[in-house]
Parts: C-alpha cells; structure tokens; sequence
C-alpha cells in the first residue's frame, strides 16, 4: 500500500514539474484519497501564488478538480474536511472578482464554462461548509468559518 503512494507520488511529482494540465489530469484519473490528499498542499500554493506561479493552475484545471474537493468536504476524517476547506478558500481568494460578476449578472453569454462551472460547484459546498462550522473539531470548524464568509461575500 505504502509504496503504491510512494510511487504515484513520484509520478505526480514528475508532472508537477513538467506540465501542470498533465499533473491534474493524472490525480484526477488516479482518483486516490491518499494521493490527492498528498497533493493538496502544492495545488493550493499555486492557486495561491496566481500568475505569479512559474505553472499557473488555469480555472479550468481548478474546475475539474472541484470533485475531489466536494468529495473531501463530505469525507468524516477531519484532515480531509480541513484541506478541502483550505482549497475552497484558496479558489474563491484566486478568482473572487470573476465570480462576483457571475453571481451580480447571473451568467452572461461572454462568460466562459470553466467560470460558471466552477462557481456552480462552490455553490455546491455551501451546505456541507455551513454543516462544518459547528462541527467538534475547532480547527476545521474555524476554516469552514472562513470559508463561509467567503462564500457569502460572492
């Protein structure tokens, strides 16, 4: 089990550095609680960074890595709840003003798929993030706090 991870880690590392389109689709296509747990923390850092990122993480890549985060906020292990909640922030920090304007004009035709798409899916999450700020975890409640007002201010 261990060297499994260890050697798909590896593979998305190889990616990671390579191309970043070929490294979501290849977490994505593996579809590994542990390895997208693993990697959570590196997609965050370039979502964050923005196009300050030498590999910036496009919206689409974002978009179709949406599942995995939903499938995170819904999981019962904490770690999972807490990363995905970070995600979730991280997303709406990146692309606060596009998705603003897809809430006040309600999707005008200009507006790309991968932008309504991904501000669809973290409507989807609104439920589930309100559920986990009163959970009894202080730390995944706290960044489900965060989250929330985040997503409010959409």
């Amino acid at each position: 089990q261990l060297s499994r991870r260890l050697i798909q880690l590896k593979a998305a590392r190889t990616l990671w550095h390579k191309d970043m389109n070929q490294f979501m689709d290849h977490v994505i296509r593996v579809n590994c609680d542990a390895l997208t747990y693993d990697v959570f923390p590196w997609i965050i850092g370039r979502v964050r960074k923005g196009e300050k990122s030498s590999q910036p993480v496009s919206m689409g890549a974002c978009q179709e890595f949406m599942p995995l985060v939903l499938r995170f906020l819904h999981s019962s292990r904490d770690e999972h709840n807490h990363v995905a909640l970070v995600m979730v922030q991280s997303l709406i920090e990146r692309f606060h003003d596009q998705l603003s304007e897809v809430s006040r004009q309600h999707f005008s035709s200009a507006q790309s798929l991968n932008l309504e798409s991904l501000y669809m899916m973290l409507v989807k999450t609104v439920e589930r993030v309100r559920c986990l700020t009163s959970g009894p975890h202080p730390e995944v409640a706290q960044e489900a706090k965060n989250a929330m007002k985040l997503l409010e201010s959409l």
